[in-house]
């Protein structure tokens, strides 16, 4: 999944109590109200956002519905994003959030009261960066009418969900059947059952609810085989094995005829940094293969630069791999325009020989995103199953009831501007793994790959 560090996002939680300690009736002391204090005093709901870029002054409040933020007392701060720390500077002019981190960002204060907090920020739209100011009031709390909460779920659906179209889903349609099953007497078991259902007609993996008692999540590879046994039942076909490195994300070693092998996952996460000598300690070791199987089946996503830290060792040139388009306007139909992203050589050692590259159906979001990377070069041939069909770059909200969910907010398309939302990306060489093969652990999949790189 593409990282895209959108700071202030929707996130409701409850209200910190400010409590100021009183002095005796007799010795009364002014307590001195620190902007400390204020911070942390309320939880702070959005009231205007404005994109202030090249002194402009447009109103973007739209995009930023129920949107909140809380500051603790202890430094640190809840986003529904990701959640750190944060800190003030030595003249209390500028937050500091995430400190020494990839995520390190300023943001100025303008104005601050008990009532009010008015921020100035960088903020990331589409491929691009703006500036706003964001004007906020205390938060009254949290709300937990099943009607309000209900709204607001739909609402954000369709301000930002990318996909209506596509799909062809009539989404004021969906309202007006599931809105009928919610009153104020409804309870939040049959609140969320109503919620579920009504997201469960997008058929999207990144659409998502979650409360404290349950979670909602579609299931998009249950239907189909799943094509890979295990990353145990690899072992007996590697003749070296050279173990992991990335924290166990990258596995390797070689298999007969002097064949690489790499295994990603079972998801993209960690370091970059990590990843980057990783990949260039295994490219170095299997330099003098005579070709590489790249598996990255049943792998799950999450950051999108690390695959292209994994690819970029597999390209000579620079390549456009997809394009994106993000939702950006109240109509189901208002998208930016197209921005395409590249894959560039990068690494001491750029492998150019033949290249088998595995996936399967549990394949998804930023896997695929590393798949779309992979089958734009020339020496890399896709074995296996399609892929899962879901890219979305979801956004994390929060509804006024405190329930988290995620909004898929962008289109992505292959590099011949294919979209394969719903749909995944085909491999050139389709094998199954049959249910005898399965139980016995042969992997019909990476035969396959063997057999294609021996005879390259």
């Amino acid at each position: 999944m593409k990282k895209l560090f959108i700071f202030f996002t929707s996130i409701v939680l409850l209200t910190t109590i400010l409590t100021l300690t009183g002095c005796s009736k007799s010795s009364p002391v002014e307590t001195k109200i620190t902007t400390k204090d204020i911070l942390t005093g309320c939880t702070w709901q959005v009231s205007k956002v404005y994109d202030v870029t090249n002194n402009g002054r447009t109103d973007i409040t739209f995009y930023f519905s129920n949107v909140y933020q809380t500051f603790y007392s202890n430094g640190t701060y809840a986003a529904s994003v990701q959640n750190g720390n944060w800190e003030l500077s030595q003249d209390e002019l500028t937050i500091i959030f995430d400190k020494g981190t990839l995520t390190q960002i300023s943001v100025s204060i303008l104005e601050i009261s008990k009532e009010k907090l008015k921020i100035k920020m960088p903020y990331i739209s589409g491929s691009s960066i703006v500036i706003i100011e964001i004007e906020f009031l205390p938060a009254a709390g949290l709300n937990y009418s099943p009607i309000t909460n209900f709204d607001a779920l739909w609402k954000e659906f369709d301000a930002r969900y990318s996909f209506f179209v596509i799909k062809k889903i009539n989404w004021d349609s969906l309202y007006t059947v599931y809105r009928a099953k919610i009153t104020e007497q409804t309870t939040e078991q049959q609140l969320f059952s109503v919620m579920s259902s009504m997201i469960a007609n997008l058929k999207d993996g990144h659409a998502t609810l979650t409360a404290p008692f349950a979670n909602y999540g579609y299931n998009y590879y249950e239907k189909y085989p799943k094509n890979f046994i295990s990353t145990q039942a690899i072992t007996p076909y590697l003749s070296k094995d050279y173990g992991t490195l990335a924290d166990g994300k990258l596995r390797f070693g070689k298999i007969e005829n002097n064949i690489g092998y790499i295994y990603i996952g079972p998801n993209l996460s960690g370091s970059t940094s990590v990843w980057s000598n990783a990949i260039d300690v295994i490219i170095d070791s299997l330099k003098n293969t005579k070709g590489i199987i790249v598996d990255i089946r049943s792998n799950g996503g999450g950051s999108d630069a690390l695959g292209k830290i994994v690819a970029s060792r597999f390209t000579a040139e620079t390549r456009i791999y997809n394009y994106i388009s993000f939702r950006n306007g109240t109509k189901h139909t208002d998208f930016t325009p197209l921005v395409s992203d590249v894959i560039s050589p990068a690494g001491k050692i750029q492998y150019t020989k033949p290249v088998a590259y595995l996936t399967n159906r549990e394949n998804f979001s930023s896997a695929e995103g590393t798949t779309l990377m992979f089958r734009v070069l020339p020496n890399v041939t896709t074995i296996g199953d399609t892929t899962g069909g879901g890219s979305a770059n979801p956004i994390t909200l929060k509804l006024p009831n405190g329930w988290s969910y995620r909004v898929s907010r962008w289109i992505q398309y292959t590099a011949d501007k294919k979209v394969f939302e719903g749909v995944g990306l085909a491999p050139d060489i389709p094998v199954t793994i049959s249910q005898a093969d399965f139980n016995s652990g042969k992997d019909a999949i990476l035969e396959r790959a063997v057999q294609y790189i021996k005879n390259k």
